[in-house]
């Protein structure tokens, strides 16, 4: 692996581990990007990965709408709704009353309105029959601007708009990743975890899917919880918050950087992330990081539905 840009995680002999990035340029010697060189002991080394470069940069390549479907698959699947129901090319989706996301139709299809493979009429009122059936509001999630006429029909039959979001995305950037003291990582969530912004209600769904764990404890108490799902070559953040008292001392940047660091770790090269498009402070935080808007969607309901801080 000499000559290769590596990736690798250290025991500490006072405990608890340091990261060193950089090429290798002897099996005890990596080249990290400020030049200096690194020494390490092989038999210190608790994980190493290859950085392999992006086979393709985040939100590029393909023509958009089959960019904006890879990326809503990759959320779907990485907040897996308990039943899925395949409806033509609509994606209906049910697990209770926790997340719009979850309990949600995704059209997938070709526009205007996603291929459900019935009339729109029809296909709506399957929805419709759907959702009651499953004592929930009938909801869509709309990829725009994929779907901006299912997106208009719908407003035009009286569906209600409840959320507007933004989809970001980054190239996971080497130069920006940190291993600082006090941050935690799991694979699954503990009741501490949960307990920080009482996501109890969803610990089913991410814990359905394959994703890290990362908090920030300070004087024994978290201040700041993450989540990263992994899926293929995707990283997709979630559940970010900080303590309200401990917030504008840059935790919120330090978890970007961390999780983006652990990402890495699991064979990650691009990040995305879900922001509901008023929060201008959490969007300006993701700018600053190297994220950019990809896209956008909205959530329409059939009925009135209380807002909920699990709605993205």
């Amino acid at each position: 692996m000499v000559g290769k840009r590596m990736t690798i995680r250290l025991h500490r002999a006072e405990g608890g581990y340091r990261d060193i990035v950089g090429v290798l340029e002897s099996p005890t010697d990596l080249r990290k990007r400020d030049g200096s060189l690194a020494h390490f002991d092989p038999d210190d080394i608790a994980i190493w990965r290859e950085i392999m470069a992006p086979v393709g940069r985040a939100g590029h390549g393909a023509p958009l709408s089959q960019r904006i479907r890879e990326i809503e698959v990759v959320a779907n699947e990485t907040w897996p709704a308990k039943t899925q129901e395949q409806f033509g090319g609509w994606l209906l989706r049910s697990s209770g009353k926790f997340t719009m996301r979850a309990n949600s139709v995704l059209p997938l299809g070709q526009p205007p309105y996603g291929e459900p493979g019935k009339s729109i009429t029809e296909a709506i009122s399957h929805v419709v029959d759907f959702y009651r059936g499953a004592k929930l509001t009938p909801v869509f999630h709309i990829p725009l601007p994929t779907y901006s006429e299912l997106d208009t029909y719908l407003a035009e039959q009286g569906w209600t708009k409840k959320i507007s979001a933004d989809v970001m995305v980054a190239d996971i950037d080497l130069s920006q990743i940190v291993s600082k003291p006090g941050w935690e990582i799991a694979d699954s969530p503990t009741d501490e975890w949960l307990h920080v912004q009482e996501d109890f209600g969803v610990a089913e769904i991410m814990k359905s899917a394959p994703a890290l764990y990362a908090a920030l404890r300070i004087d024994s108490h978290l201040v700041a919880v993450g989540r990263a799902a992994i899926y293929e070559n995707w990283s997709v953040f979630s559940r970010f918050f900080v303590k309200k008292e401990f917030r504008g001392q840059g935790f919120g940047r330090d978890l970007i950087r961390y999780l983006s660091r652990e990402s890495i770790l699991q064979g990650a090269t691009k990040t995305m992330l879900q922001v509901d498009s008023a929060n201008s402070v959490a969007i300006r935080l993701y700018e600053n990081e190297g994220f950019r808007r990809h896209h956008s969607y909205v959530y329409r309901t059939l009925d009135a539905l209380a807002e909920s801080k699990d709605a993205c």
